[in-house]
């Protein structure tokens, strides 16, 4: 139990020596931390020393100041029970003490027992203060976590750039119209490691351990100027910090000490680096939707000039979009890679995308490499859904657009890059193998159809590629269009049925597929230079 801390104020040292010692003598709860002779020494020791205590236990009459003035005094800057001692028993005296906050009295000669119980009086009510104040203190700071929840929520669901007066207000009204400053902060990947499952483990713990010395760091450093702070994930590869400050002429440089004392705290738990990017102050949610997506952007610069740096959006203006227009020798890099992924081996492969990681080096602009880096990826996509459908077209654009999202440098970037080619190279692969029987396949589906409907979008379906590509494929493998082979086949059963069964023309041609009887003959006749009719006859004379 913590223990109570006491302060004893008498004018007779013999009187506070044995006050003293029969405090002392109640226990270790009881802590005296001040004994004095008289009431303007206690004050001026409590105010020098900032003593803070618990209870007071003064005598009533000394000189200079009573022992009611003396805490009447005291309650001004404090907080404390008080116990006054007396000499003689004046009912009225003591009745205007209790009156004034007072909360027990004892008569000289002091007794033990009575010190003792008026004690145990005095400790029960001290430790139900200290216990109130401890439910109000905890209630206040689940409030206070909650309002931050809240808080924090409100931050990481922010989008778009339209924003409603409603919208406006309950920006005001969670975070008020103090100035902010927004900080972007990415997880930098050493060369060394390769981008693996292994690696993405590693960003999880390297991520705690960020978070918890940002904090650290925060808690130590210029208290006076940061009001608030709000922190939150965006992902395993960045963390935003949104800061309020008191306004100061010296803001950028108190950040820049905050930032360069955080970095090298991170270096020496992580073995890693971040960079940051750091918004220009700002009050309102306008502004905190646009810094926002101005620092995602600025942070694409890490392609550029490398990694472990800070980025001021003050500092360094965030690129503009250009009018861009595809570099023929980045085309033909990207040509040269699909050609690889379908015809060549991997080491082909890898050539090819050096040739390309070669172009890409020559860029200067962090918006414009990322549209050669979707480029490519574009196009390798459209060359799979070509293949296979559109079974995975959405994932594979989503990991076209991460390619360079959180990317640390151009290290990492050609890393990243050739992963998610050779994880397609591998689809692409399995694709075609399986593609060697989708022919046959297509086959055997019109055959056992012919009186249907058969359309190019319905077959393609039943082997998974997509109508133009399957078309194409077709051809290729078999000489003839896929409307030539359908119509070929339908007329040769024609002909077989014609052979075999006595059914009228117009039921023979609905049972391959034709509801029109004269489309049937005028077609059946361009094949075969017969009119079914004829046809029948004749095989009956050779026949008979």
């Amino acid at each position: 139990m913590e223990r109570i801390k006491i302060i004893i104020v008498d004018d007779e040292p013999k009187i506070l020596k044995r006050i003293v010692r029969m405090v002392e003598a109640q226990g270790e709860i009881w802590d005296i931390i001040g004994a004095f002779s008289d009431g303007i020494e206690a004050i001026e020791k409590i105010e020098q020393k900032k003593l803070i205590f618990d209870l007071l236990l003064t005598d009533v009459q000394m000189p200079e100041i009573s022992g009611l003035q003396l805490i009447n005094r005291l309650k001004e800057k404090f907080s404390f029970e008080s116990i006054i001692i007396s000499g003689f028993d004046d009912f009225v005296y003591l009745q205007t003490a209790l009156e004034e906050g007072v909360s027990n009295y004892l008569l000289k000669p002091i007794h033990r027992d009575q010190l003792k119980d008026v004690l145990l009086q005095a400790q029960k009510k001290i430790i139900a203060k200290r216990k109130g104040e401890e439910e109000k203190e905890q209630l206040l700071r689940k409030a206070k976590e909650l309002d931050y929840t809240k808080q924090l929520y409100y931050l990481s669901q922010l989008q778009g750039e339209d924003h409603s007066e409603e919208e406006k207000k309950k920006w005001r009204e969670l975070l008020g119209k103090g100035s902010f400053q927004l900080l972007y902060i990415c997880l930098d990947q050493n060369i060394k490691q390769a981008w693996s499952d292994e690696y993405t483990a590693w960003l999880k713990h390297a991520n705690n351990h960020i978070l918890s010395s940002l904090q650290v760091t925060l808690e130590e450093w210029s208290p006076s100027l940061i009001i608030r702070n709000w922190i939150w994930r965006d992902d395993l590869f960045s963390i935003w910090m949104l800061i309020e400050y008191r306004d100061s002429e010296q803001l950028d440089s108190d950040v820049e000490a905050f930032l360069r004392l955080w970095k090298e705290r991170i270096k020496s738990v992580t073995k890693n680096t971040v960079t940051i990017a750091v918004s220009s102050p700002f009050t309102s949610l306008e502004e905190f939707v646009t810094n926002q997506r101005n620092l995602e952007n600025m942070m694409m610069n890490r392609m550029i000039y490398g990694c472990n740096k800070v980025f001021w959006l003050e500092h360094l203006s965030v690129y503009k979009e250009e009018n861009k227009k595809e570099s023929s020798e980045i085309i033909k890099s990207i040509q040269q890679v699909l050609f690889s992924l379908e015809n060549e081996g991997k080491e082909e492969v890898i050539a090819a995308l050096q040739d390309y990681f070669k172009k890409l080096r020559l860029i200067k602009a962090a918006n414009v490499l990322e549209e050669a880096v979707h480029l490519l990826g574009i196009r390798i996509v459209n060359r799979w859904v070509e293949l296979e459908g559109f079974g995975e077209e959405r994932v594979l654009f989503q990991e076209v657009i991460s390619l360079t999202k959180n990317t640390a440098d151009f290290y990492q970037l050609q890393d990243k890059i050739k992963f998610w080619v050779f994880s397609v190279m591998d689809k692409i692969q399995a694709a075609k193998r399986k593609n060697k029987n989708s022919v046959q396949k297509a086959k055997e589906y019109i055959q056992a159809h012919l009186g249907e409907a058969i359309t190019i979008k319905l077959i393609a379906q039943q082997v998974y590629m997509s109508p133009t590509y399957f078309s194409a494929y077709f051809k290729e493998q078999t000489g003839e269009t896929i409307l030539d082979y359908i119509t070929k086949t339908r007329l040769k059963r024609a002909t077989e049925l014609l052979e075999t069964t006595n059914h009228k023309i117009a039921d023979i041609a609905v049972q391959i597929g034709y509801q029109d009887t004269k489309y049937f003959s005028r077609l059946f006749r361009q094949w075969y230079g017969y009119t079914p009719s004829q046809y029948r006859d004749a095989h009956r004379r050779r026949e008979g």
